[in-house]
């Protein structure tokens, strides 16, 4: 609601006209976004691992140790303000046309959603594409698995970076990927994990 008094009374940098900076940067704009976002949920997330943080705002969304679409959202309410401050961030920080901020939280909430999914959704070979720097879905879910790794949401430059990379994930990646798909489960018989 702040957020929103504070747009109507002129501060932040949000605009609805999208001559005013042109197509271009409105494009470079929601990239930008994402780069920063990237940034930001890193080095707050493994804050989030301190121990003196961690029981007390992170453990409610780890609980999920093998997640579902539904932890994508499951956590702390400490947790959700830390991790929901990035739109402010953004508004009052970076020039971003409203409908290139609504661009930026809908690949968010898809990607998210998508990383808690357990389901690979990224081709055999993927991790050793030039496309190597982008997550996956295995590379959140060893993150829900071991709590000390891969702390990156979007891309895992970071986690290259600083060390914080699981070394066994391309390996996991490939024997994920290596599966069978299975068949649809019967009514009687539990849906299978695919990571």
């Amino acid at each position: 609601m702040g957020v929103f008094i504070a747009i109507k009374k002129g501060f932040g940098q949000l605009y609805f006209d999208i001559s005013e900076r042109g197509w271009l940067y409105f494009f470079a704009s929601i990239l930008l976004a994402i780069i920063i976002h990237d940034a930001y949920f890193y080095f707050t997330h493994r804050l989030m691992h301190h121990p003196a943080l961690f029981r007390h705002v992170h453990l409610v969304h780890h609980q999920s140790t093998n997640p579902s679409p539904w932890a994508a959202y499951s956590f702390h309410p400490l947790e959700a303000i830390i991790q929901g401050l990035i739109g402010p961030i953004l508004i009052f920080t970076l020039p971003l046309h409203v409908y290139a901020l609504l661009a930026f939280a809908l690949f968010q909430i898809t990607y998210n959603v998508m990383g808690h999914s357990s389901i690979e959704l990224m081709p055999k070979g993927f991790t050793r594409s030039f496309l190597f720097w982008h997550n996956t879905p295995t590379h959140h879910n060893m993150h829900h698995k071991f709590f000390n790794c891969n702390y990156c949401i979007y891309f895992n430059w970071w986690d290259r970076m600083f060390g914080t990379m699981h070394p066994k994930y391309n390996e996991t990646f490939e024997e994920v990927t290596a599966r069978e798909r299975a068949a649809t489960p019967s009514a009687e018989e539990p849906a299978p994990q695919a990571i």
